[in-house]
This record gives C-alpha cells, sequence and structure tokens, in this order.
C-alpha cells in the first residue's frame, strides 16, 4: 500500500474545483534560448516571446498540507522571428511573428506549510500529458521570411515544478499566486525557415527543433465551499 493511499485512509478528503491562468515567459536555460541562425547571404534570430495559459482544476485536500490537482489548461507560446540580408550592396531586413498551441492534462501534488490562519506557503511538483494543436506557419511582414512549424509529435509529456503562496477564506475562497517552470520531455516542434534575399533567391535553413520549456506565473482561483455544496 502507497504512503497516499494509507494517508487518504485517515485524513478527511475534501475537493473543490477551481480556474488557473497566468504568463509564460520564456528562459535562456536547457536549450531554450534565442537561435542565432546564419546562411550564406541572411542570418536569422528566432526567439521566445511571453505567452498565457488558461484552465479548470479540480483540486483534493488531503487535509490542510497535503492535496493533488487534475485539469486541464490551454497552452500559447509565442516566437518572434527577425532577419536580415546583405546582398549585391542592398540591405533588407524582416520581422515575423507566430503562436504555437498545446492542450494540457496535469496532475501535480502539494505539500503546505501553514504560515497563519489563511495564509500557506506551497512547493509542488508534477507532470502533464500534452497534445499540440497543429502546424504553424508565418511569413514576414516584408515577405522576407518563410516560416512553418510542424509538431514533432502529437502527444508529448512535460514535468513541472512550483512553489506559492495560498489565501484560504470559508466566505471568498481560496487564492493561490505561484511561481513555476515547465520542461517538456522532449521536443515540440521542428521549425523550417526560408529567408528570400532577392525577389526570387532565398536562403534555406537547417531544421531546428523547438524546445519549449518556460517558467510561469499561475493564478488560480477556488471556489467556496458552500457554493459547491449548493451546486451538488
Amino acid at each position: 500500500m502507497t504512503f497516499l493511499s494509507k494517508y487518504a485512509q485517515t485524513t478527511n478528503k475534501e475537493k473543490n474545483f477551481g480556474f488557473e491562468s497566468g504568463a509564460i515567459i520564456p528562459i535562456n536555460y536547457f536549450g531554450a534560448g534565442p537561435l542565432k541562425l546564419s546562411e550564406n547571404n541572411s542570418e536569422l534570430t528566432l526567439s521566445s516571446k511571453v505567452g498565457y495559459h488558461f484552465g479548470m482544476v479540480i483540486k483534493t485536500n488531503y487535509g490542510k498540507r497535503f492535496c493533488i490537482e487534475n485539469g486541464i489548461n490551454f497552452l500559447r507560446r509565442n516566437f518572434i522571428i527577425h532577419g536580415s540580408s546583405k546582398f549585391n550592396g542592398s540591405y533588407t531586413s524582416d520581422t515575423s511573428k507566430f503562436g504555437y498551441i498545446s492542450y494540457g492534462i496535469p496532475i501535480r501534488g502539494s505539500v503546505f506549510i501553514q504560515l497563519d490562519k489563511e495564509i500557506f506557503m506551497s512547493t509542488s511538483v508534477g507532470a502533464s500529458l500534452d497534445f499540440y494543436a497543429s502546424a504553424v506557419g508565418s511569413k514576414g511582414i516584408n515577405y522576407n521570411i518563410d516560416h512553418i512549424s510542424d509538431r514533432a509529435r502529437w502527444i508529448n509529456g512535460s514535468i513541472s515544478a512550483e512553489i506559492g503562496v495560498e489565501l484560504r477564506s470559508e466566505v471568498n475562497g481560496t487564492f493561490h499566486v505561484g511561481i513555476g517552470v515547465n520542461i517538456p520531455i522532449s521536443t515540440i516542434a521542428v521549425t523550417k525557415l526560408k529567408y528570400f534575399y532577392n525577389i526570387n533567391d532565398y536562403d534555406r535553413y537547417e531544421n531546428e527543433f523547438l524546445k519549449g520549456n518556460f517558467f510561469n506565473i499561475n493564478l488560480r482561483y477556488y471556489l467556496p465551499k458552500y457554493l459547491e455544496e449548493k451546486k451538488s
């Protein structure tokens, strides 16, 4: 019998329904920094930008100090490509932006330390089953950049960790603020790039593999218990 099942048998379980949203902040670690690329007649830089996520969550509390959460999330990672070329005495530059969408089914376990009557600090670790919507393409503002990102696979996994602070109120519900990191197990997309330095002439770049790692700021709100009792 696992520790969790022993703990669950001796502790009252309580479920909370909630919502979460937040910002996806790119990081320059674990191979996820800006990609600086060059070919014979052009140069490109592919960088991550701030994205966002939102979803719903079900929290199962085992007493005040431990919980397990699961739910479903929508995530949009944003990217920007800068390109330039010097060819036959002329200079061109271009910019292209695109977003890469995925859906996640996360599960995480959290341990809480009580700081005050209604304030708790938490640490959590978890994993997610991630589904990527489709390939995405984009053109540059000046049509010099030609880009397409194919999903490397339609299903992937990721691991996550978070630290946060939670304010629990029987009347107003529970408010949670956290800072976390998310690291996909493998590449999320294969990016193919061209830069047209002349009307019909272009540099074709080697395929690049997007890692998709990010920090995130998480905001969660769990409904107060009396509202859930009314629904049931």
